[in-house]
């Protein structure tokens, strides 16, 4: 057999979900109200629209949100709304669909009946006809605190819906909208009980915020986003769906822990996610021999994505049922007999049944991994004609989840086989880096590394590797291909980062440095955290000084100079003026001296409120400098007028 060879770059700073280049979804949108230009710049690349419950964009972005590709959709949120609807697409000719009432069976929002609302939509669909555009009906959700009509209490979502279509004959509603708020898969149930009125649907709100199960960290958010965002992308039924929310007041890290941006134009990492959930293609086909990622279904039944732990891939498959099922679209290049490998974890044994074009090919048994997210491949053979094909995977036997699928001509190695890893060394000049090699089929395979030879099976790790970048090649004994990888070992970093002061907090970003840092301030550890960035509380004076989790990489340094925050008001000023002093003592000596440098006064003032009042009442107009503090710690020019 001829033997095949392929370079590959390992660019290890990567994350692994940035190799998924994809195309912006028409779907995918964020329900926010305070967006920015810089906001808008940088997230008009990956969401199609957004809606801020109100008839008007955000004030920042009224005027130019046109130049970024990305739809406002109106919202009249009660029927006091309507008017304001009409005001603007009277104005804006871009606008394309219209929503109404938000949450009307609740109390504490819309606050409306099946009957009022229905009264409402003449006027709110009037607009919409002499617009030519679409309407999105109530936005509902299981409640609390709901309205009553009739002897009945709506706090099922759909009883309000069929009474508000049983009272609104006449009405056009376009779309059905939902909002949601419930943990794990429960998403599915709910859009599957929506698809009754035979409409498309808007999912216009969506987060776990789940008070009977919570999540207890970003990272929960994240898996919880990570699986709804595919079923919702993917979902044939839905046509368009909005993240809640942009920002909250309390930031990305407080519960629910449901911030899409950080700072202005930024992303938080759960944005980040947002972002880069794959877009669903329905024409898109897999081409074979290749990979199948299994999430990135044609159509599916009963199945659900999260975040993999496995060593590749992006999300895997779970939640299995029995007869559940996924489809996919492939290519084949060629006619032949192809090794067909299914990447799983389980808790019991299964049993996968693969059908091409609805005919049943294989049947693959899945083993006992011990855990959720403990992978093992299996491997069996699959007869393939070229040609385009539609690949199900039926769950016959359920009790696992699923990563990927591969299709491979026999004695083929997948790219994807061997994970290479470069570990830098772990202090400067020790030339004790590594080179860490897995493989996921267990074969005899003989490793090439700066020509030396080396076998294994599953692995091998080299150490005392110096710095610097190596090419490796593996073949196996029988010599019927080859791989050759690029792999960097990096130099030991050294601490770097940079602080930013601002009101008695200080926000550091360490840009280098190995996690976890240990904060400390004036020699008192009073953090440990694996980010990036982080606050600290200070007063003037304080030394902070942050430590990585190695030693020799050093320590970063910062002494807090609040005197850089002093204010003067009024300046220029007739006489009588204000200091504002961000310091914790109860007095401070200023002395004043005129331009001459002659010294004018020199006082101890009591800091009232972090302020203390000065006179220059009855001297002469001029140019004079306050010198704060003993040791002349800080040069302040006043105008006296």
């Amino acid at each position: 057999m001829m033997s095949k060879r392929i370079i590959f770059t390992i660019v290890l700073s990567l994350l692994f979900f940035q190799n998924y280049a994809q195309i912006k979804s028409y779907k995918r949108g964020v329900s926010y109200g305070y967006h920015s230009a810089n906001d808008m710049q940088i997230f008009s690349k990956n969401i199609s629209w957004w809606y801020n419950w109100a008839a008007e964009p955000d004030n920042a972005i009224k005027t130019t949100y046109h130049n970024y590709n990305v739809d406002f959709t109106p919202m009249a949120w009660n029927s006091s709304g309507i008017s304001n609807v009409n005001n603007w697409v009277n104005s804006d000719t871009k606008v394309k669909y219209i929503l109404g009432f938000n949450e009307p069976n609740f109390k504490d929002q819309a606050n409306m009946t099946p009957s009022q609302a229905a009264d409402a939509w003449a006027s709110f669909q009037a607009i919409a006809d002499s617009h030519n555009l679409k309407t999105v009906g109530p936005a509902v959700n299981y409640c609390g605190n709901c309205v009553s009509e009739g002897g009945v209490t709506y706090n099922n979502p759909f009883k309000y819906l069929d009474d508000f279509f049983t009272a609104c004959i006449d009405c056009k509603v376009d779309y059905i909208a939902l909002h949601w708020y419930g943990s794990g898969n429960s998403i599915v149930g709910y859009v599957d009980d929506a698809r009754k009125y035979n409409k498309p649907i808007w999912v216009t709100e969506f987060a776990s915020w789940d008070y009977s199960n919570p999540v207890q960290n970003v990272d929960d958010q994240k898996k919880y986003l990570a699986g709804t965002v595919n079923f919702l992308e993917r979902d044939p039924d839905v046509y368009r769906y909005s993240w809640f929310i942009g920002r909250t007041n309390s930031g990305p890290n407080t519960y629910p822990y449901i911030d899409l941006y950080g700072n202005d134009g930024q992303l938080t990492p759960l944005g980040q996610l947002y972002m880069d959930i794959p877009v669903y293609d329905p024409d898109y086909k897999f081409q074979i021999p290749g990979r199948i990622e299994s999430e990135e279904y044609y159509l599916m039944s009963g199945l659900f994505a999260e975040i993999t732990e496995d060593a590749d891939g992006f999300l895997d498959i779970g939640w299995t049922d029995n007869n559940d099922w996924a489809e996919y679209k492939i290519n084949v290049a060629e006619s032949a007999t192809y090794n067909l490998s299914v990447r799983v974890a389980g808790t019991n044994p299964g049993i996968i049944d693969f059908f091409i074009d609805g005919t049943q090919k294989v049947s693959v048994n899945t083993p006992v991994t011990n855990g959720w997210q403990n992978w093992q491949t299996v491997t069996t053979k699959i007869d393939l004609q070229a040609g385009e094909h539609l690949l199900k995977m039926l769950v016959k036997d359920a009790g696992f989840n699923i990563n990927y699928i591969e299709i491979f001509s026999e004695g083929y190695i997948s790219p994807n086989n061997f994970k290479i890893q470069g570990i830098g060394e772990t202090c400067a000049d020790k030339n004790n880096g590594q080179i860490v090699i897995k493989a996921t089929e267990n074969r005899d395979y003989v490793v090439t590394i700066n020509g030396e030879f080396y076998n294994f099976t599953t692995s091998k790790t080299l150490n005392n590797v110096t710095p610097g970048t190596y090419n490796i090649c593996i073949t196996d004994s029988g010599a019927s291909f080859e791989q050759c990888f690029n792999v960097e070992i990096p130099k030991a970093v050294l601490v770097k980062g940079k602080a930013s002061v601002n009101h008695k907090n200080v926000e550091i970003e360490m840009s280098q440095g190995t996690k976890p840092f240990n904060v400390y301030v004036n020699n008192v550890n009073v953090l440990q955290t694996t980010s990036q960035m982080f606050n600290i509380a200070v007063k003037h004076g304080d030394v902070i000084k942050v430590k990585t989790a190695i030693d020799c990489e050093g320590v970063f340094l910062e002494k807090i100079n609040l005197l850089n925050e002093l204010k003067i008001f009024p300046n220029p000023t007739s006489g009588i003026f204000e200091m504002t002093l961000p310091l914790t003592q109860k007095e401070v000596q200023i002395a004043i001296y005129n331009m001459q440098s002659n010294l004018i006064s020199n006082c101890n003032y009591a800091i009232i409120n972090g302020k203390v009042q000065i006179s220059l009442e009855g001297k002469p107009t001029g140019i004079y400098f306050a010198k704060i503090g003993e040791g002349n710690l800080k040069n302040l020019k006043i105008i006296k007028i």
